[in-house]
């Protein structure tokens, strides 16, 4: 998987650290904040532990495999598959897959939006 800033669907591209990410919607397009973003992933990427305090996290997996930890718990999630990280519970993932990983990740509200747009 080629990883270079520019567009997909007309979306615009950045970087968040190690991960290619597309704003499909941004928060700011609708009354209640829903955030729609594609993320490209290199293999073994992992984001430390961390938890969300406003918002549930939905990962919607597009292409490849991903090991979720979440409250504690271990799953792997293949393309097709849906994981939900509930605020408030520690969570991260590490993309198991050789080739790498695409996700759809779903919130609502503004932070998650405003933290990958900051970093």
């Amino acid at each position: 998987m080629t990883m270079t800033p520019g567009t997909i669907t007309g979306k615009e591209l950045f970087w968040f650290n190690n991960t290619l990410v597309a704003i499909h919607v941004s928060s700011m397009a609708g009354e209640d904040g829903t955030c729609v973003v594609e993320h490209h992933m290199p293999y073994g990427d992992s984001p430390p532990l961390h938890v969300h305090r406003r918002e549930d996290e939905v990962f919607h997996i597009l292409e490849g495999r991903l090991r979720f930890q979440i409250d504690g718990h271990e799953r792997i999630a293949d393309a097709g598959e849906t994981v939900i990280a509930p605020k408030g519970l520690p969570h991260t993932y590490r993309v198991e897959s050789p080739e790498g990983a695409r996700t759809l990740t779903i919130t609502r509200g503004s932070d998650f939006e405003t933290m990958l747009r900051q970093a």
